[in-house]
């Protein structure tokens, strides 16, 4: 989000050099700047202890791929929590730990994806309206399931090159 009015005053920002910064939306009258502002969200592949990786398939968006869990974080929570709450959420998994992996840019939604790799015991899925379909796949399965070159590709990469 780019600001252009104090979300405080409302005041019309104006552009105002600070530091190494640059230019930042500035507001005169309650002397702040305001940086821009984007979505942090988790990303995760759920792995069992067979190595087999579980996917889902959104109800909403793009459909022809496959795509980890994903959500976004809520206030008061860490990354860790909010990876997990999601995942139980969306599929009715528990995982019993997550594991950091590293952060993209998702440039189309303006967002900030902290990608990990949750371990838990494969079981059926309970999945929520968000998930059209959630399914265990094999290593060599999952590589095809999800789009080549996306975030969920280079998350799966990571993972898989561990085990």
């Amino acid at each position: 989000m780019h600001f252009t009015y104090c979300p405080e005053c409302g005041a019309k920002l104006l552009p105002r050099v600070l530091g190494d910064e640059g230019a930042v939306p500035f507001c005169e009258s309650c002397d702040r700047p305001f940086f821009d502002m984007f979505s942090t969200c988790v990303l995760s592949v759920v792995m069992s202890p067979s190595g087999e990786v579980a996917l889902i398939r959104q109800s909403y968006g793009q459909q022809t791929h496959f795509v980890g869990v994903a959500g976004y974080m809520q206030c008061g929570e860490t990354a860790e929590q909010a990876a997990m709450r999601e995942i139980t959420e969306e599929i009715g998994i528990v995982p019993h730990r997550v594991e950091y992996q590293f952060s993209a840019w998702h440039a189309a939604g303006a967002q900030l994806m902290l990608c990990f790799c949750a371990y838990a015991e494969k079981q059926p899925f309970t999945r929520s309206d968000e998930v059209a379909e959630a399914k265990w796949f094999s290593p060599k399965d999952a590589r095809a399931a999800v789009r080549e070159g996306s975030i969920i590709a280079q998350l799966l990469e990571a993972v898989l090159k561990k085990i």
